[in-house]
């Protein structure tokens, strides 16, 4: 089974102490931003032999709050990666707009097509997951996950959520590519 790992990221003008792991009881004020990667429907890859190149494909329609809206805080584009996010994020000296982002975010359907190219490695890893990053935004006592589904925020994990250790890259689907179901 593909666990999940979050991690906090703190902005430098905060104090680290004030910025524990959970919220203090009461404090409704506070805003936590973790970074995490979700399996895209649990769908696994098996590796088997060092050097071995696979292609394939992903495509599919997911559920989540919308990421474009935490994108335009920082004004990036919506194909580039979460990491772009996480360090403006980090360099940040207010938070005004993220939690006007976090009260109104509203889930809706977005679909995803990525191919992607993997090889295999000598270290024992029999299968790994395709996951997209996840930016969780924890504000008011309430958390939303934002799935960024695009290519560049997808990668490959192993089954206890670290990263896989072989090559793996992902691409826009070719357009009017036909996809077998």
């Amino acid at each position: 089974m593909f666990v999940t790992r979050y991690h906090l990221i703190v902005p430098r003008n905060v104090d680290l102490v004030e910025h524990a792991l959970a919220p203090v009881a009461g404090d409704q004020s506070t805003i936590q931003v973790f970074q995490g990667t979700q399996a895209v429907k649990n769908y696994g890859i098996s590796v088997q032999g060092s050097g071995v190149t696979a292609t394939g494909h992903i495509g599919g329609s997911l559920t989540t709050y919308d990421y474009k809206a935490l994108y335009q805080i920082f004004t990036l584009k919506d194909s580039e990666s979460a990491n772009y996010w996480f360090v403006s994020y980090s360099k940040s000296t207010s938070h005004d707009q993220l939690q006007k982002v976090a009260e109104s975010a509203q889930t809706l359907t977005t679909n995803y097509s990525v191919d992607f190219t993997i090889q295999g490695n000598d270290l024992g890893i029999q299968s790994v997951f395709i996951t997209f990053q996840v930016i969780r935004v924890v504000y008011a006592g309430i958390t939303k996950d934002f799935v960024v589904s695009n290519p560049a925020s997808c990668g490959a994990n192993n089954s206890d959520g670290s990263t896989y250790q072989g090559t793996f890259v992902a691409k826009p689907a070719a357009a009017g590519a036909i996809r077998a179901a």
